[in-house]
């Protein structure tokens, strides 16, 4: 299970990142350990703790979690990406803090499309799922495409135009789809270190 938000440094102290705490990968690892999977939890700048008997490997960047889940992928039965990795990376990273006065002029570079990567080496006994954090508008049509361009065997989607289930929230609805359609999954909470508990 990967998890949290990626940070693409453009000098010692300032980055590019995302909003994602880390609560969906962790909450998805605590439940797949109560079902007595052995799980490792890829942590991308995630300040939350573990599950009990998760494994957890820190990361920082996109780079750093592309060899992560490279390096514990043959092994793994099924693959939940639920990380958000930076799309963007700062080409050039300056050695020492930027000041103020000299002004920032930004030359961004794509990073790993990690899940499209791993999807297209899987063997037929591995499961990849991918997660798609998307704001309104046609965010089903946007996601099936990701699953489909990316080879993903399901995504998740999170709609977070939804406060109520937004990055950070206690709560959470998704819709899983795949190759037979789509399911949706009611708002719930989100319980860090057990299965979803309660449904409203």
């Amino acid at each position: 299970v990967t998890a949290g938000g990626t940070r693409a440094p453009i000098d010692p102290v300032r980055f590019i990142g995302n909003r994602s705490s880390g609560r969906m990968g962790i909450a998805l690892a605590a439940a797949a350990a109560r079902r007595g999977a052995e799980v490792t939890l890829i942590a991308a700048n995630v300040s939350l703790p573990e599950p009990a008997g998760v494994r957890r490997v820190d990361v920082e960047t996109a780079a750093q979690l592309a060899a992560a889940a490279e390096a514990e992928f043959p092994e793994t039965d099924v693959l939940l990406m639920a990380a958000a990795p930076a799309d963007f990376r700062a080409a050039a990273v300056n050695d020492g803090k930027l000041a103020r006065r000299d002004g920032l002029e930004l030359r961004l570079e794509p990073t790993e499309d990690i899940l499209a990567s791993l999807a297209a080496v899987k063997t037929g006994s591995q499961t990849v799922v991918g997660f798609a954090a998307e704001h309104g508008g046609d965010a089903i049509g946007r996601a099936r495409s990701k699953r489909s361009r990316k080879s993903a065997d399901m995504i998740v989607l999170n709609d977070v135009s939804d406060p109520a289930i937004g990055f950070e929230s206690a709560d959470n609805a998704v819709t899983l789809i795949d190759s037979e359609g789509e399911i949706e999954v009611p708002i719930a909470a989100v319980a860090l270190g057990a299965t979803v508990i309660e449904k409203h």
